[in-house]
């Protein structure tokens, strides 16, 4: 495998080992002609640390992909995160509360509804009344609005909001939605 065409320190890339179904994503540091040592990050673009993986072991190479894209926002997020207050609420919020709360911040919710227990809904609070919500659905993959789903509020059982995952897909999808 031949890095010469990456610049050093600059191009975030996705970096396939043998196994072809995952890939890590990070910074190449320095190479030599047989092996690389670069700075890899998670899912949510944090610091996973340093991996040396010797050339013989790299399938592919990829760069300037759209999750690259996301996780370079993911990236840009954590040098601009300010603290946040552990909790916001003075009193055990209701679900219209939190609804709200969702709403009015302009936050990402991921919901789960006792009609589809298995299926997890991410988005933003586009409406909602004592009997249903309007979620503008975000894609996990690539930060983009992809449909309006219609949700019972009675048959939701589960409700995120604040959570890491959720701030960075908002962090990327406002950038992406631009």
């Amino acid at each position: 495998m031949n890095f010469d065409t990456y610049k050093i320190n600059d191009e975030l890339l996705e970096i396939y080992s043998d196994r072809e179904d995952s890939f890590s994503v990070g910074r190449i540091l320095s190479k030599s002609k047989d092996s690389i040592l670069f700075r890899s990050y998670d899912a949510q673009g944090k610091n996973d640390g340093l991996h040396f993986i010797k050339s013989s072991y790299i399938s592919e190479v990829k760069s300037n992909t759209q999750y690259l894209r996301k996780m370079q926002l993911y990236l840009e997020y954590w040098k601009e995160r300010e603290d946040v207050p552990l909790n916001p609420f003075k009193n055990h919020p209701t679900l219209l509360e939190l609804l709200e709360y969702a709403m009015e911040n302009k936050k990402i919710i991921t919901v789960s509804c006792s009609t589809k227990p298995d299926e997890l809904l991410t988005g933003y609070v586009e409406s909602y009344n004592n009997e249903k919500i309007e979620l503008n659905c975000v894609d996990m993959e690539t930060a983009c609005i992809y449909e309006t789903a219609t949700l019972l509020k009675e048959d939701i059982f589960y409700l995120e909001v604040d959570s890491l995952d959720n701030e960075l897909l908002k962090y990327a999808n406002e950038k992406i939605e631009a």
